[in-house]
Formats: C-alpha cells, structure tokens, sequence
C-alpha cells in the first residue's frame, strides 16, 4: 500500500502555525506595560499583587505558545524536506527528527521563564519574592 505525502502542503502548514502569535503579538506587548495602582493598604497591595501575577501568567503563556508554534513549524518543515529527498525507507529518520521536540521547546520555555523571573519588574520590583512585583513573588508572603 502506498502512502501519498504532499511535502508542499506540510510546508505551507508550517507556515501558516508560525504565523498565529505574531498576528497577536501587539496585544500581549501593549498588556505588558500596565500595572494597576490600587494604593497602598494591605488589600491594595494584595490585589496589585495577584493581578500582575495574573497579567504576567497570560503574556507567559503567548509566549510559551509561540517558541512551541515556531519549534513545530521547523520540525514540520524539515519532515517535509526529509520526506521529499528520500526514499520511503526513512521512518527512522523521521522518528529521530521529532523525538526531541518536546524537550526542545520544554527548555526554551525554562529558559524563557528564568530570564522573565530575572529581568521583569513593574513599578514596585526589587527582584524579590516579597517585592510585590508579581513575576517572582509567592503570593502569601507579605510584601516588604
């Protein structure tokens, strides 16, 4: 039985997966830059606290989507060369292109999200967990 693969149509997949956050990449931006300013009573620092590590989890996570989105688009894109320069014999070969995806785009997300924790404050950051910054805080510590 022959199997029919249009490495043309794999291509233009690829492509079309790279491009889905890039079209939303001004929105996740713009949320970046905005902190509430609730005062500065216990409530207040509490709720500005949760929102910006609510607000830092939502722009993570486009992130995150779009090193797996550009990761996948590679690896589809060189499925569909191997596919077109070779043989039917190279299920192997495929196999071995794609079983270190997962682990690819998990270490770029780890290096990402160090890089974020390290690098990211708003108004009140200090780089620390009780800084109130909501990038690295542990949120039942009291901001100091």
């Amino acid at each position: 039985m022959a199997t029919k693969f249009d490495a043309n149509a794999v291509r233009e997949v690829a492509d079309n997966i790279s491009k889905i956050m890039p079209e939303y990449r001004a929105v996740f931006e713009a949320l970046k830059r905005h902190w509430c300013n609730a005062g500065k009573f216990d409530l207040a620092v509490h709720t500005e606290r949760v929102t910006d590590d609510r607000r830092n989890a939502v722009v993570a996570h486009a992130d995150h989507l779009d090193l797996a989105f550009v990761a996948l688009s590679g690896k589809l894109k060189a499925v569909a060369d191997k596919f077109q320069n070779t043989d039917g014999e190279n299920a192997t070969a495929i196999k071995k292109l794609l079983s270190g995806l997962e682990k690819e785009v998990s270490g770029m997300i780890s290096t990402y999200d160090k890089k974020t924790e390290e690098a990211q404050r708003n108004y009140s950051g200090k780089g620390t967990p009780s800084d109130g910054d909501g990038y690295n805080d542990n949120l039942s510590q009291k901001v100091s």
